[in-house]
């Protein structure tokens, strides 16, 4: 999250020269607006925020070490200790700037008292493991401020991207943990929420993690990862592409070594290592494409296995779980109508049947809906299926919501266009009418941040998802309506396709 922070700057001496009697009378220019800001003490020393319309800020706070030099590809390790007050109004460098970017950001209610256990949110960005930060992307700013004025801490965190974050080697994997150092560094931002989040006012018994995309992806992987255990105690995944596979640790690992001989660096041994750490990022190669260049590894440590087979084995947290998706989650994809003529000729009735009930024919419509069914919504309900038999409350949901403007011509909500409605708030920017559904969806997902039951906030009860109903909300644009069996033809599809491979 973000606050960009108007500070008085003081005039300089040549704009001052009419009055100046009256400026040497003056009292002293006062500091910039930072120095009245809120002072938190935190593990590493003590920070100054800002604070306006009832919300504090802090922003910049490093969780780890920068892992650059002699720490690039290792766990991250603590930050250094300062003894002057730091100044938290500025984000740090993010992780598509600089290697050294393990900062998060906390927002909170002003005058939020340490001790007073209020719910914590962490925000893991989406961004294909290789874009994205902690303060806002892809249109939407991840500003807690509104989450704030419910009397929630939200908490966003930089971790590792591209080569620095999601990268194996041999060399690498001989020193310990390997491959998935973002994956670390949320680990180790969650301990610094347990270890400092009651400074601020939160309660780090009532934490619930959530994310996007890529973000949501780690969200699953930590409801699995052994080493996040405990850390959080709810959970929240949108786009979450629940039927997510990492790569072998050997498949990853003969890429890192096709990089490093590429960049001019050889062998397997303690040398190659250093050799390799010593190279600007920029050096490694990649290959085929933008959203392969990085990738959760299945290392044996933090991640075993692919998500669901993991949720099947029944190894995840058993902690309340929100997950959900939006209606065009295919634009990430730009699929075309071609790609129907590689559905098998005995299939192509019923998928005709379920993914153009409407008989329109048009094959770029059915194409988007068919994509989107495969990476997200029959994933989710897989996953919720999942949850569900382990004996673990799970609440679905469905975004559709489209502008006036874009209802004539667009094939639905695309990705990402849900994160703004969440987080809503003066940053994001909205026309009146749309207003109302993300002032609902704020207040659902605070309503679970707070007492782990979607169904408190307020609006239409949101019933958890279980057999038969397989109750689901679709936040649309009749507002939030409550959903049984939701798109089920379509979603039938897809498992059944899956179950003929």
């Amino acid at each position: 999250m973000i606050f960009k922070r108007t500070v008085a700057v003081v005039m300089a001496a040549g704009l001052l020269a009419a009055g100046g009697q009256a400026w040497s009378q003056a009292a002293p220019a006062p500091t910039p607006a930072v120095a009245a800001g809120p002072v938190v003490k935190v593990a590493q020393g003590p920070v100054r925020g800002a604070a306006a319309d009832g919300v504090a800020t802090f922003q910049g706070l490093p969780f780890a070490a920068p892992p650059v030099g002699e720490l690039r590809w290792r766990p991250p390790v603590a930050p250094a200790s300062w003894s002057a007050v730091r100044d938290a109004t500025q984000p740090g460098q993010n992780c598509t700037q600089s290697e050294d970017c393990l900062f998060l950001n906390v927002t909170a209610p002003a005058g939020a008292k340490p001790g007073a256990k209020l719910p914590v949110m962490v925000w893991i960005h989406g961004g294909a493991f290789v874009i994205g930060n902690s303060t806002g992307a892809f249109g939407a700013e991840h500003d807690g401020s509104e989450f704030a004025k419910q009397g929630v801490v939200t908490v966003t965190l930089n971790y590792r991207l591209g080569r620095a974050g999601w990268f194996a080697h041999p060399a690498l994997t001989r020193e310990g943990p390997t491959g998935n150092y973002g994956l670390m560094d949320q680990v180790a931002a969650l301990k610094w929420v347990q270890a400092n989040i009651a400074a601020f006012g939160g309660d780090p018994k009532n934490v619930t993690i959530f994310g996007e995309s890529a973000g949501a992806i780690s969200v699953l992987y930590l409801m699995l990862a052994p080493d996040a255990r405990g850390l959080f105690h709810k959970a929240i995944g949108q786009s979450s592409f629940a039927r997510h596979q990492p790569v072998a640790l050997k498949a990853a690992e003969e890429s890192g070594l096709k990089a490093a001989q590429a960049a001019g660096v050889q062998g397997h041994d303690a040398a190659a290592a250093a050799a390799l750490r010593k190279l600007p990022l920029g050096a490694l190669p990649y290959s085929g494409p933008f959203t392969s260049r990085a990738q959760p590894i299945a290392d044996g440590r933090y991640i075993a296995s692919g998500i669901a087979e993991g949720f099947a084995a029944g190894r995840q947290a058993k902690v309340p779980l929100m997950l959900g998706g939006n209606s065009n989650e295919a634009s990430l994809f730009r699929p075309q109508p071609a790609q129907l003529d590689l559905v098998p000729e005995a299939a192509r009735p019923s998928l005709t049947a379920a993914f153009d009930p409407e008989n329109t024919g048009d094959r770029n419509r059915i194409v988007h809906r068919l994509v989107t069914a495969q990476m997200i919504t029959e994933p989710d309900r897989n996953l919720a299926r999942l949850h569900s038999k382990a004996g673990a409350p799970v609440w679905l949901y469905h975004f559709s919501y489209l502008t006036p403007a874009e209802r004539a011509t667009s094939l639905g909500a695309a990705h990402t266009a849900e994160i703004k409605y969440v987080f809503g708030g003066p940053k994001q920017t909205f026309a009146p009418e749309d207003v109302p559904l993300s002032r609902a969806m704020n207040a659902y997902w605070a309503a679970f941040a707070k007492r782990g039951d979607a169904a408190s906030a307020g609006g239409p009860a949101w019933p958890r998802f279980a057999p038969p109903e397989e109750a689901s909300v679709e936040f649309g644009a009749d507002g939030v309506r409550v959903r049984e069996r939701h798109l089920a033809a379509q979603l039938d599809w897809v498992e059944q396709s899956l179950a003929k491979r």
